[in-house]
């Protein structure tokens, strides 16, 4: 199993978006959009989502599995298959040359200019408003901490630690520089970042059922004190 830690660049994009939306999938996914999500949608959001790692304060990392061929989505010279991503992203921090405080968006550093034509915008805000709220009433808007905004693991390499990978890369980071770290859990993660130090601050319910779903998809709105030798 020889995972390596890469930064994710402008090549990746592609693979990027299609762990994210294959790891995402789900019965919250199907109330967001109106059928599948087309190819050439993931292929526009790729395009736009370059121009996102270059924003300030914000880090973007992928393991790449050496052992397997690189996928249709990798570029040719890989070297090994994407299987998980993760972005991370600095709040409350001054950016170089400016007097103002970064302005990273809440929950995503990926804001597309491109809007795919099956997702449903208002079903997207009722579930993103309460989260996005909830940050800085968390986190508040003057103290520095730094957040977990993505991890995905493909569906075919869960289970193997690579996202183990990720998130040990951000808390170490955030450790060392003596920072809080905040994140909004599913049921996927929740356990994994409880082992990992995390505590539930705020659970926020979002009813699948009036956008034509069941049951209720859950987030936790959690934070995590920065450690001493513990990654």
């Amino acid at each position: 199993m020889p995972f390596q830690l890469r930064p994710i660049t402008p090549a990746d994009t592609l693979s990027w978006v299609r762990v994210r939306a294959l790891a995402y999938y789900g019965p919250t996914h199907e109330c967001l959009h109106d059928g599948a999500v087309r190819d050439s949608s993931i292929r526009r959001i790729a395009k736009d989502w370059k121009g996102d790692l270059k924003k300030p304060n914000s880090f973007h990392w992928r393991v790449v599995d050496t052992d397997l061929e690189p996928s249709e989505d990798d570029p040719p010279t890989n070297a090994g298959r994407t299987i998980a991503i993760a972005v991370w992203s600095m709040h409350n921090v001054e950016v170089e040359g400016n007097d103002e405080p970064a302005a990273t968006p809440a929950l995503t550093t990926t804001k597309s200019t491109f809007v795919p034509p099956e997702l449903r915008l208002d079903a997207l805000s009722s579930l993103l408003g309460p989260l996005r709220a909830a940050q800085p009433e968390i986190m508040g808007t003057t103290e520095p901490y730094f957040m977990l905004n993505m991890l995905a693991t493909h569906p075919d390499h869960q289970g193997r630690g690579a996202g183990k990978v990720l998130l040990d890369w951000g808390l170490k980071k955030a450790d060392d520089e003596g920072l809080m770290t905040y994140l909004s859990a599913t049921g996927v993660g929740k356990r994994m970042y409880e082992k990992r130090g995390f505590e539930v601050i705020k659970t926020i319910e979002w009813d699948r059922v009036p956008w034509g779903g069941e049951g209720r998809d859950c987030h936790w709105c959690m934070v995590r004190k920065p450690q001493k030798g513990k990654v």
